[in-house]
C-alpha cells in the first residue's frame, strides 16, 4: 500500500483463516474493496499465511504437513480474491509465518517473562489459553470446551505494563458498538499497582496494591494458600506448608524484599480462599486499612505510619512518607524493574506459551547456570525444524526435536536446551498492519524509522478484547521503543457481522461437534447430550459517516 501516494488514511481488513472456504470470508473483504473503489484507490494491501492453533488442528486432521498446507492454500485463497474481482496488491502481502516476517517479532524486545501460575487449559485443542482467549461460560475460544486449570511455568507478556495508558487513550477514539466499552471493562478500573519483591531462593512476587502513594507503610506481603509458592516447584515451599492452617493467617519465616522501598516484609498465608480479581499476593498496608491493621497486630508486625490526620477527620501522607514518594516517582524508574505501573485487579498479563508446533518460535534458553536465556541477535530468527508428524495431543511437540532442542547457552557456552512452547498466533498477527509500508525492507535500522498512517479497521466485534486489545498493546509498545510515532494503531473501526451457520455443542463438556458425526433420527440429534445454536439473519444499519458512497445496510448475523 503506497501511503506516501494517497492522501486519505488506508483501510486494513483483519487475518482470513485459511483453513476455511473463502465464502466465510468474502463479505468481510468485498467490503474492504468496495471502500477502496469508493476512495480511489488502485489496490489494498493483504495480509495472509498466519501461524497458529486453527491451522495445525486443520493439517492434523487432514494428514498434511502446516507449512506445505498454509502455502497452498494461501495461493488458493489468492486465485479466489482474484476471481471475485477484488483489489488487492500483492506485491504488498505479508506472510507471517515466514522468517523474514517473525524475525522482526523476535527483534523488537518484547517484556517477557517466565514463571509458574495457574492457567487456562484446554483439554481437547491439549494446550494453554489467555484470559482473552476464554468466553463468559469458562469455555475455550476455539474448541468449546470448558477450560480446566493447572499449574504450569509459562512465558508472559506484561501487557500489565500498559493498563492505564491502554485504558485512557480509549478516549481519543470514537464510539464503535460498544467496542471501547467491551475494552475498558476488560482493562478495569487502574486504580492500584503491583510492586516486585525478590525471595532469598532468587524467586520474584509480584504484589498488589490499591494505595501506592502508601507503600512505604506495608507491614506485611500475603498470599492465598492456592499461590504457586505452595503448588509448584519452589525451594519455600516447604517451609510455607509447614505453618498452614486453613481459615487463618499464617506468619512464615520466608522474608520478601521490596525493590522500590528497599523493605523486608514477612509473608503471611492469607485465611481468604481469594483475593479480589485475579489478584493471588497483595500488600498490607495497615494504615489505608482496618484488615490489613488487624491482621498485622493479630501476627504481632509492626510498620512505619504513613498517614497523618486532620482536624476534620480525614487523612494526608505524613511528611516523611511524601519525601520519600516524591524522592523515587513511580512513572520514572522503569530500568529498576521494581513495578509501579497502573493497573487493575482483573487484569492478567498476556500467556503466550503454547503446547503446539505451528507457531512462532519463543527464542529462549534454559540454562542450569544462567536461567533463562535470550538467543542472541545474530542467531535470529529461530526457525522451526521438521517433524514427520503432528498429534496435537500431549507435550509440546518440539520436545521430540532433540537436535533442534540441544545448543550452547549465548552466555556460559555450555550445554542447554530451547524453549519447546511455541508463541501465541495473536502475537504475529497483532503489528502486521505496520509492515505495509516497506514488506520487503530487511534492514533493522530502516525499519525501525518507518510511521504509518493511522487506519481504519474491519474487525468482528468478537475480537474486541483480543485482536483488538492485543494490536492496541503492540502498538503502544512499539512506540515506546521508538519503532512508530504514535501509540494508537487505528482511527477508526468498522465492525463487520459474522457469519454462522447451525453449530452443535456437547452440553456436558462445551466441545464443538461437527455436523456428520450427528444423528438426526426422528428430527432430533441423538449423540449424547447435545443442544443446537441456531442463528438467524437480522438487517442493520452501517454508520454511514464512515463510507458515505457505500449501500448503508447489509446483512448482520446474531445468535
Amino acid at each position: 500500500m503506497h501511503t506516501a501516494l494517497l492522501s486519505c488514511p488506508p483501510h486494513l481488513s483483519l487475518f482470513p483463516l485459511l483453513f476455511h472456504s473463502l465464502l466465510l470470508h468474502s463479505s468481510l473483504y468485498c467490503l474492504s474493496s468496495i471502500f477502496f473503489l469508493f476512495s480511489k484507490r488502485k489496490r489494498s494491501a493483504k495480509p495472509n499465511g498466519c501461524y497458529g492453533l486453527p491451522a495445525e488442528n486443520a493439517t492434523i486432521e487432514r494428514g498434511l504437513d502446516p507449512k506445505e498446507w498454509t502455502k497452498s492454500n494461501i495461493q488458493s485463497m489468492r486465485e479466489q480474491l482474484d476471481s471475485l474481482g477484488l483489489c488487492f496488491n500483492w506485491d504488498k502481502e505479508v506472510t507471517t509465518c515466514l522468517p523474514d516476517y517473525y524475525r522482526w517479532t523476535h527483534n523488537c524486545n518484547l517484556c517477557m517473562c517466565v514463571f509458574q501460575a495457574v492457567v487456562n487449559w484446554d483439554p481437547v485443542d491439549q494446550t494453554v489459553l489467555a484470559d482473552e482467549q476464554v468466553d463468559d461460560s469458562g469455555c475455550s475460544w476455539r474448541s468449546g470446551a470448558l477450560v480446566e486449570q493447572k499449574l504450569l511455568k509459562q512465558w508472559f507478556i506484561k501487557t500489565t505494563n500498559y493498563a492505564k495508558p491502554l485504558l485512557d487513550a480509549l478516549a481519543e477514539l470514537p464510539e464503535c458498538y460498544g467496542v471501547k466499552a467491551m475494552q475498558a471493562n476488560w482493562i478495569g478500573d487502574c486504580t492500584g499497582c503491583y510492586f516486585n519483591f525478590h525471595l532469598k531462593t532468587g524467586e520474584t512476587l509480584a504484589g498488589y496494591t490499591s494505595s501506592p502513594e502508601a507503600v512505604f507503610g506495608a507491614a506485611y506481603l500475603s498470599i492465598v494458600p492456592s499461590h504457586r509458592l505452595l503448588h509448584g516447584t519452589s525451594p519455600v515451599r516447604s517451609a510455607l506448608e509447614r505453618v498452614l492452617q486453613t481459615g487463618r493467617d499464617c506468619l512464615t519465616e520466608v522474608t520478601a524484599h521490596n525493590l522500590f522501598t528497599s523493605q523486608e516484609l514477612p509473608l503471611v498465608i492469607s485465611s481468604k480462599q481469594e483475593f479480589d480479581g485475579h489478584l493471588d499476593t497483595v500488600i498490607g498496608i495497615a494504615d489505608r486499612s482496618v484488615e490489613d491493621a488487624s491482621v498485622a497486630r493479630a501476627l504481632g508486625l509492626s510498620w512505619s505510619p504513613v498517614l497523618k490526620s486532620q482536624k476534620d477527620g480525614g487523612h494526608t501522607l505524613s511528611q516523611a512518607s511524601a519525601g520519600r514518594r516524591h524522592l523515587t516517582p513511580l512513572p520514572r524508574r522503569p530500568e529498576r524493574k521494581v513495578g509501579g505501573h497502573l493497573t487493575s485487579t482483573k487484569l492478567r498479563d498476556w500467556l503466550i506459551s503454547r503446547q503446539r508446533y505451528w507457531g512462532m518460535p519463543i527464542p529462549m534458553v534454559h540454562c542450569g547456570s544462567c536461567g533463562p536465556v535470550a538467543a542472541p541477535e545474530e542467531q535470529l530468527p529461530v526457525t522451526l525444524p521438521k517433524l514427520l508428524s503432528l498429534t496435537g495431543k500431549g507435550a509440546s511437540p518440539l520436545e521430540h526435536a532433540d537436535d533442534w532442542i540441544s545448543c550452547t547457552c549465548p552466555r556460559c557456552k555450555g550445554p542447554v536446551r530451547r524453549e519447546t512452547d511455541t508463541m501465541d498466533m495473536f502475537v504475529d498477527s497483532s503489528w502486521y498492519y505496520f509492515r505495509y509500508t516497506d514488506p520487503h525492507n530487511q534492514d533493522s535500522h530502516k525499519f525501525t524509522s518507518l510511521k504509518l498512517t493511522c487506519a481504519p479497521l474491519s474487525p468482528p466485534q468478537d475480537h474486541a478484547v483480543m485482536h483488538l486489545y492485543y494490536a492496541r498493546f503492540l502498538s503502544h509498545f512499539c512506540r515506546d521503543q521508538g519503532l512508530v510515532g504514535h501509540r494508537e494503531p487505528f482511527k477508526k473501526l468498522l465492525v463487520q457481522g459474522l457469519i454462522k451457520g447451525q453449530t452443535f455443542r456437547a452440553a456436558d463438556r462445551g466441545q464443538y461437534l461437527k455436523r456428520d458425526h450427528m444423528d438426526f433420527t426422528g428430527g432430533h440429534s441423538m449423540v449424547g447430550t447435545l443442544h443446537a445454536c441456531i442463528h438467524r439473519l437480522e438487517l442493520v444499519d452501517i454508520p454511514h459517516r464512515w463510507i458515505p458512497e457505500v449501500a448503508q445496510r447489509f446483512y448482520l448475523v446474531r445468535s
